[in-house]
């Protein structure tokens, strides 16, 4: 086999994720790709919980169609299988559980008796059987076992359980489902490593942030990171203190960054519509989640297009960017650092829970360092001077710009800062700020147009969609269809309306209920296309065969 497809399912508390982790590891270092999802509740024990790992000798960046192997660690795992199980699928149950009627193959193995035998859990034997099944090294297993579990006793018992699982696979007869892999050992990542990785290659030294899931594990990063690269982290009281300590310390020299999810964001589109006024550079990043409200706070959705791109009242300049894949999450995001120096304005990342919170493998990642903010000096010896710092010149210095007064302020001013209550300076401010971004509209950041470039029929996508669309558009033989994973979202690219001025459908995949991101390009789209919404919002990402169906069914 070139792939295999695996879910542990259970109770939450069970150690489901705990498991996928030891078995992405396990593969990567035999050199195997890997993709990784998981669903869980906001209650720690208890809840009903899985976590599905793809593993192949091929890239893969979308979750699996169908299941291979299931283990179930307790019976609510039987829920939301339908279409997931073929018939040569394998359902492994624990000996006791109850007669299972799935059309697919049963195995029962003693995985509580196991587990109480040698004092271990029933997800470190699951462990053990999976990678004889998988034909994987066990002693790659133990050593990372040794490095996660610090309390000695605690590891001899789990490693008792690993030895235990694999021997009970040994004697259960099953053939193993061997993949080849390489002797090139990939890297395991999540989105929230490469986001905080690319802040300190693009020169951030200082960060303010509120926890708030699914962007808090880029928060943690920074926070053990930061230190070690002279740079400050602070966790502060609330999202209102997080955008204003990143303006002051943006307005102070320092390249700022923050990060939060739907309901932070929206505690912060006051401080972005200052930093737009006073031109001050900051990069913010949402981590989307479902919504309204607090919504499903562990669940994947994109419904924050609208919030991003409109943020704040009255025109300000501002730049969104959606990396779609999970390379991007490092490039994207120092390219978000770049853009905030050299439009004076915010730049917000807007990013998924599905690549951010899941692990992927990826090759060798090319770290990039970006120079210092560029600054200018008054000669000794000159008056004290307010500094020009609103005016239409190129490549303006940032502050701090010693020896001169920088004004920065929330009111209308006039190109030295200076406040004004006069309607021209209001219309020529206005005007200068908002034509900053015009530049990227004509030249957008990371544009692609994949696929068929004469095809009659489009794809637009956003964030992490991309993966499920290419690896679905791959099954198609029969229709030509180019595919645009649209990655800036502000300014709305020029390009996208010259692509599609001749297509005769547009598909536009997107996972949020009301279509946001087909609403925001709508001016785009030629009257004459036919225009179908392809979307998803049930709090999981898509699956290539749904995408599929939308397209040839």
């Amino acid at each position: 086999m070139r792939e295999v497809s695996i879910r542990f399912s259970g109770l939450t508390g069970q150690g489901i994720e705990f498991a996928t982790e030891i078995l992405a590891e396990a593969c990567v270092l035999k050199g195997l790709n890997i993709h990784t999802y998981r669903w869980f509740p906001t209650i720690v024990r208890g809840g009903y919980t899985f976590s599905e790992i793809r593993i192949s000798e091929d890239p893969v960046k979308a979750l699996a169609d169908t299941l291979d192997i299931l283990i179930l660690l307790d019976e609510i795992g039987l829920r939301d299988l339908e279409g997931f199980l073929k018939r040569d699928s394998i359902v492994i149950v624990d000996e006791d559980f109850r007669e299972v009627q799935l059309d697919a193959k049963i195995i029962k193995i003693p995985l509580r008796r196991a587990s109480i035998e040698t004092k271990s859990r029933s997800n470190i034997i699951a462990i053990g059987f999976i990678s004889g099944l998988l034909g994987l090294d066990i002693m790659d297993i133990s050593k990372i076992l040794e490095k996660k579990i610090k309390k000695k006793e605690l590891l001899e018992f789990n490693l008792k359980g690993l030895e235990s699982g694999y021997r009970i696979f040994l004697e259960s007869g099953l053939p193993d489902i061997k993949i080849s892999g390489t002797s090139k050992v990939k890297t395991i990542v999540q989105g929230s490593d490469l986001v905080a990785l690319a802040a300190l290659s693009a020169g951030c030294k200082f960060f303010a942030g509120y926890p708030i899931t699914p962007s808090t594990g880029i928060m943690e990063r920074l926070m053990k990171w930061m230190p070690e690269v002279g740079g400050l982290a602070v966790q502060v009281e609330d999202e209102l203190a997080a955008i204003n300590m990143i303006i002051g310390a943006s307005y102070a020299g320092a390249r700022a960054m923050t990060v939060t999810s739907g309901p932070g964001f929206s505690l912060m589109v006051e401080g972005i519509g200052f930093a737009a006024m006073a031109e001050v550079p900051i990069v913010v990043v949402d981590v989307q989640r479902v919504g309204p409200s607090t919504g499903l706070p562990t669940a994947h959705e994109q419904s924050d297009i609208d919030l991003t791109t409109h943020p704040s009242h009255g025109d300000i300049p501002r730049i969104v960017l959606a990396p779609s894949i999970i390379e991007e999450y490092y490039t994207m995001t120092v390219d978000a650092f770049k853009l905030a120096d050299k439009y004076r304005c915010p730049v917000i990342l807007l990013l998924d829970q599905a690549y951010v919170m899941n692990y992927y493998s990826i090759d060798v990642l090319e770290v990039v360092r970006v120079s210092e903010r560029k600054t200018v000096y008054r000669p000794r010896g000159e008056i004290l001077q307010v500094f020009p710092r609103y005016t239409d010149l190129e490549d303006l210095p940032s502050p701090p710009l010693e020896g001169y007064l920088i004004v920065a302020s929330s009111v209308e001013h006039d190109e030295r800062g200076l406040s004004s209550q006069d309607g021209l300076v209001h219309v020529e401010m206005s005007i200068r700020r908002m034509k900053k971004l015009r530049e990227l509209e004509d030249n957008p950041i990371n544009w692609e147009v994949l696929g068929e470039l004469d095809a009659c029929e489009a794809i637009v996508s956003v964030g992490s969609c991309r993966p499920a669309v290419e690896e679905a558009l791959s099954k198609i033989k029969d229709k030509k269809i180019m595919h645009i994973p649209l990655k800036q979202l502000w300014p709305l690219p020029r390009k996208l309306g010259e692509v599609l001025a001749n297509i005769e459908k547009v598909y536009v995949v997107e996972q949020n209920a009301s279509g946001q991101l087909l609403n925001l390009i709508s001016s785009k789209i030629p009257k004459s296309s036919e225009v179908k919404s392809i979307r998803k919002f049930d709090g999981h990402p898509f699956r290539p065969r749904e995408i599929y169906h939308e397209i040839v069914e």
